[in-house]
């Protein structure tokens, strides 16, 4: 099973976009929701309160015609046939200068003994459960959109927005006789809501904004600073610290993928890639410890470190094995050329002292030398052979290049 990939700085930080965007979306859809129900209770309650006022007062001025004494059952609702036209007449010039669409007036059994819709006098509602909740002594309101309705004057409207309300008739005793039935146009509230509407929404998106712009900025710099030093720490962690080049690890690690391309290179191409590697030894350098002093030991390092990265190219890998042991791995090197390589190095090393206290201290190594052949299983073969080579230049004198003559870098010596 393969190890859970850790999340980078900046993955972090789209992610913290993704959540405040999609935040942002929740937050304003919700409010846009909130903001239209607030608006639209508004005017229901508003329309709600204009209608019993109405009813009101027209059941007040028009009591003399919708009312009548019924022996036996006290007060009624009813009209008389030949009082219709004077009610209609009355209730028209009542509604005039309100927002009514239609007016109904049902009796406590149901049926509708006056319409501004003459045809619906006498019809019977019995499935109206909003009927119900009138007869029931409750008023019960709707906002409803309709696609097409007509006015007391019978012009034909589009797209209207009416507040049905069911207003009680009671009597004087708080018994319920019948329900008023209005229907208020508030389409003039439309515009007014979306201008609403868009305004908070505005507001409130200019907030989230600011809030979550603010908060990205401060979020952004921590991302930064974690990345740094995140760098920081993967550079320390493959590091040398006391000469600045790579250490074991990072050797080790390069060294293997190194391999790995000329391991592939061979079993495509006739003519494999070349890849060598130098193992080299500061002479003599306990002495120097002893001598001038560890302060001056590790100046003998990072000077060894110095000339070693000067004398190979760029992409070439170089590395502090251990203690005073360095290494140098070159892709694309024959055998030959590598052997020019660490000539050079142990050249470039010797050739001036190494001042440290205002004295100079003459320094040199023994360089160990190998190079890939199809025989090698991993980079520790190519390794070993240049570690073959270093204890070869030492028990032969030092200060000097060598190498093991075995079928392998006799394969590879051109």
């Amino acid at each position: 099973m393969h190890p859970k990939r850790q999340k980078s700085p900046e993955e972090l930080l789209r992610l913290f976009l993704k959540t405040a965007i999609v935040s942002a979306m929740v937050i304003i859809a919700l409010k846009m929701l909130s903001f239209y129900q607030i608006f639209s209770g508004f005017v229901i309650s508003t329309a709600e309160d204009d209608s019993v006022q109405l009813c009101h007062l027209l059941l007040e001025q028009q009591q003399s015609l919708l009312l009548r004494q019924v022996p036996g059952r006290g007060i009624q609702l009813a009209v008389a046939d030949k009082d219709l036209p004077a009610l209609d007449h009355n209730m028209r010039s009542a509604l005039h200068p309100f927002n009514i669409l239609e007016i109904k007036i049902y009796d406590r059994s149901r049926r509708i003994i006056y319409s501004t819709e003459k045809s619906l006098v006498g019809v019977v509602d019995k499935d109206n459960k909003r009927l119900s909740n009138a007869l029931a002594g409750k008023v019960d309101t709707e906002l409803e959109t309709r696609g097409q309705a007509r006015d007391l004057s019978e012009e034909k409207l589009l797209d209207v927005d009416v507040v049905e309300t069911y207003v009680p008739i009671k009597d004087s005793a708080g018994k319920v006789l019948g329900s008023f039935e209005t229907y208020t146009n508030v389409t003039k509230y439309r515009t007014q809501i979306r201008s609403g509407l868009l305004i908070l929404t505005s507001v409130l998106v200019l907030i989230l904004v600011a809030v979550f712009g603010f908060s990205y900025l401060i979020i952004r710099q921590g991302v930064k600073q974690l990345k740094q030093a995140q760098s920081e720490l993967e550079m320390l962690a493959v590091t040398d610290v006391l000469t600045g080049i790579a250490n074991r690890r990072r050797v080790m690690v390069r060294g293997e993928e190194e391999f790995a391309r000329v391991v592939r290179s061979s079993e495509k191409n006739v003519q494999p890639s070349a890849l060598s590697c130098i193992m080299l030894d500061i002479d003599h350098f306990k002495k120097v410890n002893d001598t001038y002093g560890h302060q001056a030991g590790d100046q003998v390092l990072r000077e060894v470190a110095r000339r070693l990265c000067q004398s190979v190219r760029p992409y070439d890998i170089i590395g502090r094995y251990g203690g005073e042991e360095f290494v140098a791995l070159l892709p694309d090197t024959t055998f030959r050329q590598a052997g020019e390589v660490a000539e050079r190095i142990r050249t470039a090393v010797r050739s001036e002292p190494v001042i440290c206290n205002d004295q100079g201290i003459t320094v040199c190594i023994s360089l160990g030398l190998s190079c890939f052949n199809t025989n090698d299983r991993s980079f520790d073969d190519l390794l070993k052979r240049a570690d073959e080579g270093l204890y070869k230049a030492k028990n032969a004198g030092r200060d000097r290049v060598e190498w093991v003559f075995d079928q392998y870098n006799a394969d590879c010596a051109v």
